[in-house]
């Protein structure tokens, strides 16, 4: 599943798409989608559409228009930097220094959440730490195989 994104967002023109390879967007510089697959985006430029990374890092210097979503990684986002929609990071860690950096919502699960200035609490930001994260996923698997496991003793008897 997670090679198939890198996969479909190819074709678009303007997209940057790499495995294994780092991908920049220099100042000055205009791009539409970035994703990334064990590598890291570096973005000092204008990114009009969405940044993905898997097993890599983002760094924001510049404009990410819409969301930013980050698998095993982590994410900082500067002063000036703008994301305009929302940013997920699952497993790893994310640091901002303003509010106006990220307008949608900032959720980070099984990492933290790190401001570097004064908050002022415009968006909704969320920080599961990897503790509570990882617990609460045992938990929904427990609960899932007690839903399943009967169901599955019925059908083979």
């Amino acid at each position: 599943m997670l090679l198939l994104v890198p996969a479909a967002l190819v074709h678009e023109p303007g997209n940057r798409t790499y495995i294994g390879q780092d991908v920049f967007v220099a100042a000055g510089q205009e791009v539409h989608n970035a994703t990334c697959l064990f590598c890291s985006v570096q973005v000092e430029g204008d990114l009009t559409g969405r940044a993905i990374v898997l097993f890599g890092n983002l760094n924001v210097s510049g404009q990410v228009r819409r969301s930013a979503t980050i698998v095993g990684g982590n994410a900082v986002i500067d002063s000036q930097a703008r994301i305009g929609g929302d940013t997920v990071v699952l497993g790893g860690n994310a640091v901002y220094e303003s509010d106006e950096s990220i307008s949608g919502s900032a959720w980070v699960l099984g990492g933290h959440l790190s401001r570097t200035g004064g908050h002022s609490g415009l968006n909704k930001r969320v920080s599961l730490n990897p503790f509570v994260f990882f617990s609460l996923a045992i938990l929904a698997f427990l609960l899932l195989s007690l839903l399943i496991a009967p169901h599955v003793r019925r059908r083979s008897v």
